[in-house]
């Protein structure tokens, strides 16, 4: 009975210490994780755009909230077909937050005002 007990006593220790050595890994990698989620979005105003329309987006242009000229094409690849969606990597020196977004499909063009980037991490653009 009591090679039992000295068994189950060391097992116990044994797991106790198992547990802590867990404990201290798992806090070592949460620094890390840290400083890699933000690397994911390296500008807070990166977004995944989707496409909620039934016609392909050619192009998406983005400006400042109110200016007369539109960035160049964000859109990295040929089309976003619909019900797709697409990464789009904000290149922009100005801290702004609010931009006008203009979509060209193959019907037109599709704009929405003072949408806050800073805010926004999923947008659709819808008909």
């Amino acid at each position: 009975m009591n090679s039992i007990l000295r068994k189950l006593s060391r097992l116990t220790f044994v797991l106790q210490n198992q547990t802590s050595i867990l404990l201290i890994a798992a806090s070592l990698c949460l620094p890390v994780i840290g400083a890699i989620a933000p690397a994911a979005r390296a500008d807070i105003r990166d977004f995944t755009l989707h496409n909620e329309t039934s016609v392909n987006i050619q192009e998406l242009h983005i400006s400042n909230s109110g200016a007369d000229k539109w960035g160049v094409n964000l859109l990295d690849k040929d089309i976003l077909l619909p019900d797709e969606s697409a990464d789009i990597v904000f290149e922009d020196n100005s801290t702004s937050c609010l931009y006008d977004i203009r979509a060209i499909t193959d019907d037109g063009e599709i704009d929405k005002r003072q949408v806050n980037l800073c805010e926004t991490v999923y947008f659709s653009v819808k008909e």
